[in-house]
């Protein structure tokens, strides 16, 4: 039961992350001119992340979703925290969500990979 809940505050995360990005909010691009990686790349992660989240839900039905989704988001986390640890060397508090995302995804991959 924890398993779904863990599962769905990800997707949730995740799928919030991407659509943020599509939909370049300011805020967002601001944070993205900060970490100086161009606009085009921006859409690309939010799309991949709504792809992530999407495959994450599906998961409930077929683990093999549930690991692809879990996959994408720790590989654009890795890319997160080095992002805000070392590109940009902001506050180790700035990648706690991300790294939450990862553990998240980690968990998932454990939990369906070994079911």
């Amino acid at each position: 039961m924890i398993i779904n809940i863990l599962q769905i505050i990800l997707a949730a995360f995740i799928g919030l992350g991407g659509i943020i990005k599509v939909m370049r909010l300011k805020f967002q691009v601001e944070h993205w001119n900060e970490y100086q990686y161009p606009m085009w790349f921006m859409t690309v992660t939010g799309v991949m992340e709504i792809i992530a989240a999407i495959a994450i839900i599906i998961g409930f039905w077929n683990r093999s979703f549930a690991i692809i989704g879990s996959s994408i988001v720790m590989v654009f986390m890795l890319g997160a925290i080095y992002t805000h640890i070392f590109k940009v060397q902001q506050p180790l508090t700035t990648a706690i969500p991300s790294t939450i995302c990862l553990i998240l995804g980690i968990i998932l991959i454990v939990r369906y990979y070994n079911n």
